[in-house]
């Protein structure tokens, strides 16, 4: 059997973590020994989607091992040393860590590791975004220092473009193994969702993490200009949790137009509810909700920026510079003036992701990956 600890910052809605999900449940060898996965969180969180998704894996027999029940800056002290306990107990063949976090607290245990003489396991690091530590340079370049021949797979040309960037600019060799594999979906079905809709309005949703990356304080202010420009015309749905939920609680008591949700497990399977997607994100590695908003029929309004763009076709007509109010605003009065030919959109997005974003091609590549590793 072999063994690969999946490494997370948490179970939480993240593409990255989702990645991580899909590995555990549908990686599959040719060997007869198999692959035996285990989630490892670095932090617990007891958010609804949280409680729920940890329930679905364990119904998938997908364990999970939580490193710390504290604080998130706790679970960066403490974190290497309970993993490195449940690396000498269980010796997994493979760590595969995603972000920049959990490559952290990994780094710290691979020091220990060396400084004690004990066997490390393989490493697969999966480069999950464009900006890669820029506010903690230092321990961003600390973090680098402790890996040198690990694998590492970028989720975009500009993922990879930044881990080679991080490592010449820290003066730090990169890997000689490196490669791009695309974030692949599967095909959303359509679950029955809580979503609101008000079929009288165009019903667009924000669906991710209230952060600065996803621009979701940009979004806040353009809201309030869109509803100035077109009132009684759009109905936002904002989906998700994090720093900003007070300023988007905010917004919906002044808003009546706009509705707030806790995150949603496999939110995939419902996006189909909405007239459109938004992501006025400042930088992305992948974006996962792009493609399976693609793959579910629901037209991206997307900010134009990295590791966002490499989702939809170079001619995307519902792209938009972030810093540009008039051109989002020329998108909405577009949206409601009826100007663009939804269907052909529809069609054209869904034959992009579908050629490029394969799920079936994700989990091939990464099942070749950790075969040729153990072999």
């Amino acid at each position: 059997m072999i063994k690969i600890f999946q490494l997370i910052n948490s179970i939480q809605l993240g593409g990255a973590e989702i990645v991580a999900f899909n590995l555990a449940e549908y990686c599959k060898t040719n060997s007869t020994s198999g692959f035996e996965f285990t989630v490892v969180e670095l932090h617990q969180t007891n958010e609804p989607y949280s409680i729920e998704k940890k329930k679905e894996l364990a119904s998938k027999n997908i364990r999970i091992i939580c490193l710390s029940n504290t604080s998130k800056r706790l679970s960066l002290v403490f974190g290497s040393f309970v993993l490195g306990y449940h690396l000498l107990k269980e010796k997994p063949d493979i760590v595969h860590s995603h972000t920049d976090l959990p490559d952290f607290v990994l780094s710290i245990t691979l020091k220990i590791f060396t400084f004690l003489h004990i066997k490390k396991p393989k490493i697969v690091r999966t480069i999950h975004n464009t900006e890669l530590w820029p506010t903690h340079s230092i321990i961003g370049k600390y973090t680098e220092a402790e890996f040198e021949d690990d694998i590492i797979v970028a989720v975009s040309d500009s993922a990879l473009v930044s881990y080679n960037t991080l490592r010449y600019k820290n003066t730090l060799s990169a890997s000689l193994n490196q490669q791009v594999i695309y974030n692949g979906c599967s095909i959303p079905q359509r679950k029955e969702h809580p979503f609101k809709i008000d079929n009288s309005k165009i019903n667009i949703a924000f669906c991710g993490r209230f952060e600065n990356q996803k621009g979701i304080d940009i979004l806040i202010d353009r809201i309030k200009v869109i509803n100035k420009e077109f009132k009684g015309v759009f109905l936002f749905h904002i989906i998700g949790s994090g720093t900003y939920l007070q300023e988007v609680n905010e917004l919906s008591r002044l808003e009546s137009n706009v509705l707030i949700y806790d995150a949603v497990p496999n939110v995939a399977d419902k996006l189909y509810a909405f007239d459109f997607l938004i992501m006025p994100s400042r930088f992305e590695g992948l974006s996962l909700m792009s493609i399976e908003a693609s793959f579910s029929k629901v037209p991206l309004i997307a900010a134009i920026a990295p590791g966002l763009s490499e989702t939809l076709p170079l001619d995307w007509p519902l792209q938009f510079h972030l810093g540009n109010e008039k051109e989002l605003l020329k998108v909405f009065a577009n949206i409601m003036n009826h100007t663009y030919n939804l269907e052909v959109l529809k069609k054209q997005v869904y034959s992009f992701v579908s050629e490029k974003f394969s799920h079936k091609g994700m989990i091939g590549a990464y099942s070749k990956i950790y075969s040729e590793i153990y072999g």
